[in-house]
C-alpha cells in the first residue's frame, strides 16, 4: 500500500533549526558568564541530534557547573529570537504535496511551541497540514508514543499508510511504538544509534520511492 500520511518533525526535519538552536544555546552560557573560547559548538549540536535539548541542558550546566534551569530559561528565551529566521530544508515542500495529490495529508508533531505553525505560514506550508500536536498540547513527550497515536486516532490513519519523519533516535523510537512506518532524515549522518528506522536518507527527495513502493 501507498505511503500517503506523513506525520512530521519539525526541528531538524521540515526546518533546519539546528544552527539557530546551537547559537541561542551559545549565546545563553555566555550570559552565565562562560567563554567562547571554552565552547564546543559541534559538541552541543552532537548531542542535540543524538540525544535531546534537555541533554544538552543538563550535560552542560554540569559541566560548566552552572543552574541547569537559569540555562533552559536563557535558552529558550535566544530560541525564539532566532528561529524565526530558520527555512525549510530542500524537498520538504514536494513531500507536502505529494501526500495531499495521493489523498493524504500532512500531520505536525513536534516538541517547539506554536512558533512552529508561524514558521510553517511564513513560508506558505501551513495550509498544507491537516493536524497538529505541539508543546501547546501537553502530551508526553516523545519517544512516548501518545501524541502519535492520538494524531492516528483523530484523523482515523491507518498503521500501513502512515510514516513518522523525524531526525532523531526519539523520533523513530515513537513511531515504532505506535505501529507505523519510520523514516530517519540524516543529513549529515550524525545519528549512531537510530532506532532501527524502515529507510534512512540524507535527503528529503530520498523518501519519495519508499513511499510509493
Amino acid at each position: 500500500m501507498m505511503i500517503n500520511n506523513l506525520i512530521w518533525d519539525f526541528d531538524g526535519t521540515l526546518f533546519d533549526t539546528y544552527p539557530a538552536m546551537v547559537n541561542a544555546f551559545v549565546n545563553g552560557l555566555n550570559d552565565m558568564g562562560i567563554d567562547d573560547v571554552g565552547i564546543d559548538e559541534h559538541d552541543i549540536y552532537v548531542i542535540m541530534r543524538q540525544q535531546s535539548v534537555g541533554a544538552a541542558l543538563k550535560k552542560f550546566s554540569a559541566y560548566y557547573g552552572i543552574k541547569e534551569s537559569k540555562l533552559a530559561q536563557l535558552n529558550a528565551k535566544y530560541q525564539t529570537e532566532q528561529v524565526k529566521d530558520a527555512k525549510p530544508f530542500a524537498g520538504a515542500n514536494e513531500l507536502l504535496d505529494y501526500a495531499i495529490e495521493n489523498g493524504g495529508g500532512n500531520y505536525l508533531l513536534t516538541h517547539r511551541d506554536e512558533q512552529a505553525k508561524t514558521l510553517l505560514d511564513n513560508f506558505g506550508m501551513l495550509s498544507k497540514f491537516t493536524g497538529f500536536v505541539t508543546s501547546a498540547d501537553k502530551f508526553p513527550r516523545k519517544p512516548q508514543p501518545d501524541s502519535l497515536n492520538w494524531l492516528k486516532q483523530e484523523y482515523q490513519l491507518a498503521n500501513e499508510s502512515t510514516v513518522m519523519i523525524g531526525d532523531r533516535q526519539l523520533d523513530i523510537e515513537a513511531g515504532n511504538r505506535a505501529n507505523v512506518s519510520t523514516a530517519l532524515f540524516d543529513p549529515d549522518r550524525t545519528i549512531v544509534k537510530t532506532g532501527s528506522p524502515d529507510v534512512r536518507v540524507t535527503e528529503l527527495s530520498e523518501l519519495k520511492d519508499f513511499l510509493v513502493k
